[in-house]
């Protein structure tokens, strides 16, 4: 019997009579936490969850502050990943003694599955042409939490446009006191078809019917380091190989470093994360910020290396200005010290896009982006338990619905390809309303209609929450 639980029925059973009450104290007097019991946890092991509390049993505080390290405690928990619902209630054992009662609805950990996905930088370009071709299908088996202690390990198998195996294990924390996390993993890639160039803003795709026109090779090691709840730092150091045919070096002779068919270099970067954010999958409130700084090249083993550092640096943050809107603001920008290659250079078009550019790719050295949400709640959480289905890990749905009003601008900076990509060193804008689905599993679906700067409206479809 775990020793939490175990004191909590002797304080239940030899002195506090009135325990079953969970009416709230006098707000003038301090609270003291004589226990937490954890309920729920068949295969988490308790220390995980005990790990995202932000009290432990014996912490002394006012009222007020009880209250916010009690939902703090119950987001961390639920931002893990690891739980379907999790409920924190305060069991009072008299006007200011206190057992915290954690109970945790877990997930589905084992996830072999097929993988399904587009080539393109999003569904919308891809669905120009609905080119099946263009599709990476395969499998992808993933082991979350295992152990019970929130550990990851991933093999994939993929095929199609891109063949792809990779393996990754990811451990949040490999020491006793639960600081330090470690990540490693490996991959192999073969393209046929390769984005050699932008020109007009749109790839310039490179097809070998002989074999692949690139092959990739890359190892990695990430070490994490979290003090506190909210801050994390890391440290990473990857290695790349990387190869192409003649046929991307004729057209793109900057592709790697002037006429060279491969490339190989280290990469050492150093993260640091705060993030404060009430759920993770799509924030009503809080704050998420990010600092990156990556140095490629390091004077091992290199060839054809880049010579470069680039800085990446993000805040967003979440009002929730009443029960049902939220206001949602963002800036993000990367910068680029020396001359990248066109192998490492990337802009706006792929995981960072002005939305109502979604056709276009906007590839340099330095960019920035802001963004602004204005959102509805249309549909407030609902959460149901369904008792027919089979499996405990999928009995309990989540649903809710909004509605986003936005707006965005971003500039891209490019000394190198900006004559032939018009919206090159320009300002770019949109503008829009959207309808944000978010369901079980953090799954979101986001459908928008937006006005770019250019005249040009239409309606788009997203995976991902706005931000």
């Amino acid at each position: 019997m775990p020793r939490s639980l175990a004191l909590s029925l002797v304080l239940l059973a030899i002195g506090f009579p009135e325990a079953r009450s969970q009416a709230a104290p006098q707000d003038t007097l301090p609270i003291r936490v004589l226990g937490i019991v954890v309920q729920g946890n068949r295969v988490t092991q308790e220390r995980i969850i005990l790990r995202e509390l932000v009290f432990v049993e014996g912490d002394t505080m006012p009222t007020e502050d009880f209250y916010e390290r009690l939902e703090r405690g119950r987001q961390n928990l639920v931002n893990t990943g690891l739980f379907n619902t999790v409920v924190a209630l305060p069991l009072f054992l008299d006007a200011r003694s206190v057992i915290v009662e954690v109970t945790v609805n877990e997930r589905w950990y084992l996830w072999p599955s097929v993988k399904f996905r587009l080539a393109d930088p999003n569904f919308n370009t891809w669905w120009l042409t609905k080119d099946l071709s263009r599709v990476n299908y395969g499998l992808y088996l993933t082991k979350y939490n295992f152990r019970g202690m929130n550990e990851t390990i991933s093999a994939m198998v993929q095929f199609g446009y891109t063949k792809q195996f990779a393996l990754r294990y990811k451990a949040p924390f490999i020491d006793r006191e639960q600081r330090w996390g470690l990540s490693i993993g490996g991959a192999y890639l073969e393209q046929e078809e390769v984005t050699a160039a932008t020109v007009e803003n749109v790839r310039v795709l490179l097809k070998n019917p002989d074999g692949p026109n690139r092959t990739q090779r890359t190892a990695d090691m990430e070490l994490t380091l979290r003090r506190n709840h909210d801050v994390r730092h890391s440290w990473r150091l990857r290695w790349m190989n990387a190869s192409v045919t003649d046929t991307i070096t004729d057209v793109a002779i900057d592709y790697f470093d002037g006429p060279a068919l491969s490339t190989q270099y280290f990469t050492l970067g150093y993260g640091l994360v705060w993030d404060r954010r009430d759920m993770r999958a799509f924030p009503r409130s809080g704050h998420f910020a990010e600092f990156r700084i990556d140095r490629y090249g390091l004077g091992l083993l290199e060839e054809a290396s880049p010579d470069i550092t680039t800085l990446y640096g993000t805040g967003k943050r979440w009002w929730r200005m009443a029960d049902r809107f939220t206001l949602a603001v963002s800036v993000r920008g990367k910068a680029t010290l020396g001359e990248p290659p066109y192998f490492v250079q990337e802009g706006l078009g792929y995981d960072h896009f002005v939305r109502g550019y979604e056709y276009y790719v906007v590839d340099g050295e330095h960019f920035i982006l802001g963004k602004c949400n204005f959102i509805f709640q249309l549909v407030e959480p609902v959460v149901r338990r369904v008792e027919s289905v089979p499996l405990e890990a999928f009995r309990t749905l989540y649903f809710a619905l909004y509605m986003d009003l936005f707006a965005d601008a971003g500039r891209v900076w490019d000394q190198r390809y900006a004559e032939v990509n018009f919206l090159e060193d320009r300002w770019l804008s949109g503008y829009g309303i959207g309808i944000d689905l978010v369901s079980s599993y953090d799954q979101v679906v986001r459908g928008e209609y937006t006005l770019n700067a250019l005249g040009e409206h239409g309606f788009f479809l997203h995976f991902t929450q706005p931000f």
